[in-house]
């Protein structure tokens, strides 16, 4: 009886949930930090459980896919990237790529898979999209260390610049989480949206300049990449971990700025739909 009286005096505030709740309610979030590390590391736990390889596939999957793309676009194809070689710059684009179509993708079933925990108890729902995004962030430190390797390898020595790379994961980080939970919550009311999430996904890939340099587009297609914010993301990693130039100041607000934006809107548009979700399940 007291916890449904919690989740119906939740639902009546997310109700009247507007734009000045918003602090408030990241407030709460904060409050709440260690329950979200819980959730993060209950989700990492089962994200392999019962695989044999185990946490090897956040190694497996990125290396792949690398090798394989590598042989086709620079020995096929052969796509130019100047003195850069092929791997090191597919491998580059892949690894903050991977992370976010994974973290996207996993954060849409977060509410869905945890539906017997939103229906019991009262706590902020945003945890759950948030805990998967944040699993996701341990494949990509894994991730990374091939990266160094193979920088090892190629002969590209640590710049200053790779002082800018938290930068521009955190703000990469805020774009995701405001694309991740408004998703999450669509997900709960259509659950169509899995899988039209998989159809963009595979479709913004190719718009991104993961797998090919933003130089080759044409310039009247220049604006869909422009318009791109991982296009704006990945081209700014190459430019500080391989050319060692920082992102620019310009770039570097734009993609504050969508950043910023992307998460506003879409924190709001979850707590307005939040009210519903124990209707839904």
């Amino acid at each position: 009886m007291i916890r449904a009286q919690r989740i119906s005096r939740a639902q009546a505030l997310n109700r009247s949930f507007g734009p000045a709740d918003v602090i408030p309610s990241l407030y709460e979030v904060w409050r709440r930090r260690e329950l979200l590390f819980h959730m993060t590391v209950r989700h990492l736990r089962g994200q392999y459980k019962q695989s044999i390889l185990g946490y090897a596939w956040a190694f497996v999957n990125p290396l792949s896919l690398m090798l394989t793309l590598s042989f086709v676009f620079s020995v096929i194809v052969k796509v130019n990237t100047g003195s850069i070689p092929y791997p090191l710059f597919i491998l580059i684009g892949l690894l903050p790529w991977n992370f976010f179509s994974s973290a996207v993708s996993s954060a849409t079933d977060s509410i869905t898979g945890a539906s017997s925990l939103v229906t019991k108890v009262y706590f902020p729902r945003e945890l759950l999209p948030t805990a998967a995004v944040l699993t996701k962030v341990v494949d990509l430190a894994l991730g990374l260390i091939i990266l160094v390797g193979m920088m090892a390898y190629y002969g590209y020595p640590p710049e200053w610049t790779l002082a800018w790379v938290p930068v521009l994961f955190a703000i990469h980080l805020v774009f995701i989480l405001g694309l991740a939970l408004p998703l999450a919550a669509l997900n709960l009311f259509f659950h169509d949206v899995r899988f039209l999430v998989g159809v963009v996904l595979t479709l913004w890939f190719y718009i991104t300049p993961v797998i090919y340099p933003v130089d080759l587009v044409p310039d009247k297609y220049r604006i869909l990449f422009d318009l791109n914010p991982n296009s704006l993301f990945i081209n700014a990693y190459r430019r500080v971990v391989l050319q060692g130039v920082s992102p620019g100041e310009d770039r570097l607000l734009l993609g504050l700025t969508v950043a910023v934006l992307t998460f506003i809107v879409g924190y709001f548009l979850f707590k307005r739909m939040e009210s519903g979700f124990a209707d839904r399940i």
